[in-house]
């Protein structure tokens, strides 16, 4: 079991991929100093391989990131796998991958079930980004 502190204090990258029936996207927060930028691409499948297309992108303040991924209790999350409901025929998958604390890694997946707050941290993505639209 890996031993976390309380909160975090400090990202390198949060990635969070989703796929549904109708496409795949990767939505990405790098920290780049005392802002950080939130990046979202779709998954295209392009001569023969993935190609990650940028779609939008926008610049936020870190603390604001560190603000959402406490608020989600991010840390909890790690080792999280959500399998999917016996009796739902479509849905959401997921797969998180963030590098915190100083080169912590917290893995989190599942299948239209997923940790507390995932919903929070997904509202402020997709907020952010609507702002750049």
């Amino acid at each position: 079991m890996k031993l976390f502190k309380d909160r975090i204090n400090s990202f390198e990258k949060v990635t969070l991929h989703e796929s549904w029936m109708r496409g795949i996207a990767d939505f990405e927060i790098v920290c780049e100093g005392e802002q950080s930028t939130v990046t979202m691409y779709w998954l295209r499948y392009e001569n023969g391989k993935d190609v990650r297309v940028p779609d939008t992108a926008v610049t936020c303040s870190t603390g604001a990131v560190l603000d959402v991924l406490n608020a989600c209790d991010l840390i909890l999350w790690d080792g999280f796998h959500g399998k999917h409901p016996k009796g739902v025929k479509d849905g959401t998958m997921f797969r998180l991958e963030a590098t915190v604390n100083d080169g912590e890694t917290i893995r989190a997946d599942g299948s239209e079930n997923f940790p507390k707050n995932y919903r929070v941290l997904k509202d402020w993505i997709n907020e952010r980004l609507r702002e750049a639209k």
